[in-house]
């Protein structure tokens, strides 16, 4: 959410393959129109808008949910950094700025909801799965920790984890899955729909090291952690 196009494409880009869906807006009416109809897990929000006084959005914003901040700013005097932290930024970052830093920065905030967020709602039907510190993933905002970061998924392949993963060591068979992530009447090769999403799935798990879904040959599939 900044006024400059090109910082707000960098940003995007330095996000991409670490978080599932990236809105880029660069007016206050647009951000806070977004912000209250969506559940966002972190904002990015330019200090420096030119239609709006910061202070007064953040407060805005911050009183009415509790989604991070983390704000980017020209340099300024001490007093005005600890003005803007006081009305609502968790952070803040100076321009120009350094992508790996804001990446980092980003995924430290985004960690730190979803484990909030695991707490707040562990009886509601938001409960999120949660495996030791290693895996945990928030059905609310959808997104997936491992090992502290966030993996990026397609509807299909989160709600397809998310099924296994709630029920470890539970087999399922390609029908139950099916009926689970798809919802629809069975389609005629439902084999074989599931296991190419399955397959998929795998790819992006096993470029992180691994191998959570196992096969039981005959049945069908389940989730294991190592230790399991």
């Amino acid at each position: 959410m900044d006024n400059d196009l090109a910082i707000c494409q960098a940003i995007q880009k330095g996000l991409q393959d670490t978080v599932t869906n990236i809105c880029c807006m660069t007016s206050s009416a647009e951000i806070l129109a977004s912000y209250f109809k969506e559940n966002y897990c972190l904002v990015i929000l330019d200090a420096q808008l030119f239609d709006c006084n910061t202070v007064e959005m953040l407060r805005v914003m911050h009183s009415s949910k509790h989604t991070p901040i983390l704000l980017l700013t020209n340099p300024l005097p001490p007093q005005e950094v600890v003005m803007l932290l006081h009305a609502g930024a968790d952070t803040y970052l100076e321009k120009p700025l350094n992508m790996d830093i804001c990446v980092a920065q980003a995924n430290a905030l985004i960690k730190r909801y979803i484990e909030e967020d695991i707490n707040h709602n562990e009886h509601n039907e938001h409960k999120p799965v949660v495996h030791g510190s290693e895996f945990m993933i928030s059905p609310r905002y959808r997104q997936v920790m491992i090992d502290g970061k966030p993996l990026t998924l397609t509807r299909k392949e989160f709600n397809l984890l998310h099924c296994l993963a709630s029920y470890p060591e539970q087999v399922f068979t390609c029908e139950q899955l099916y009926n689970h992530v798809w919802g629809d009447s069975p389609a005629i090769a439902v084999d074989d729909i599931v296991r190419s999403q399955i397959k998929r799935l795998r790819k992006k798990l096993s470029q992180i090291g691994k191998g959570y879904i196992q096969t039981e040959w005959g049945v069908g599939y389940k989730f294991a952690l190592p230790d399991c």
